[in-house]
């Protein structure tokens, strides 16, 4: 599978000024190709009749062609979105695998290995609360107080909705006892 190359954000402007380029940019050339061929062909041909006509039989063309313009135009926003969400899938299965790894070798008492998972995670996505929970894990079990807390201290920050806040309290508190034991 495909990955974005850029921000959603940019991707979706390319596909909004051009129907087809967003399929481009991740990696679907042909089909985004094809999408853009077909609306350009199909909005030339509605504006090259509305502008040409010669009587109001050609009235009917032009709204048959405009409507398939809008149809074609649509198309190719909610096949961008399919296949992005296909993408963000596919990542997050990864993501959470390579997780998997990563507790399971701190687990197994190999914290070297857990945090460059870890630390792999953050690169991917740096606002991983997971990760950052486990890198405060991996820092208390080597007795890194300070890394832990700054850690605990980001994943607190990036954690917006508050959903790993009992976790962090819990460890934070285990620090403050200087408790070295404890797995998620």
């Amino acid at each position: 599978m495909t990955r974005p190359p850029a921000h959603p954000l940019w991707i979706w402007v390319a596909n909004l000024v051009l129907p087809g380029a967003g399929l481009v940019w991740i990696g679907f050339i042909g089909s985004g190709a094809a999408v853009a061929l077909a609306w350009g062909l199909v909005t030339g041909g509605a504006v090259a009749t509305h502008l040409f006509r010669a009587s109001a039989q050609t009235a009917p063309a032009t709204w048959v062609l405009g409507l398939a313009s809008v149809g074609l135009y649509a198309t190719a926003q909610v096949w961008l979105e399919l296949r992005l969400a296909a993408i963000r899938r596919a990542g997050r299965a990864g993501r959470d695998g390579e997780f998997r790894a990563a507790l399971a070798a701190f687990l197994q008492g190999r914290l070297q290995e857990s945090q460059a998972l870890c630390l792999r995670l953050l690169r991917a996505d740096p606002d991983d609360v997971e990760a950052l929970l486990q890198l405060a894990l991996v820092a208390r079990q080597r007795g890194d107080a300070p890394a832990a807390r700054a850690y605990l201290a980001r994943a607190r920050y990036v954690d917006d909705a508050g959903r790993w806040d009992f976790e962090v309290r819990r460890q934070l508190a285990a620090l403050a006892v200087g408790s070295t034991s404890g797995a998620h």
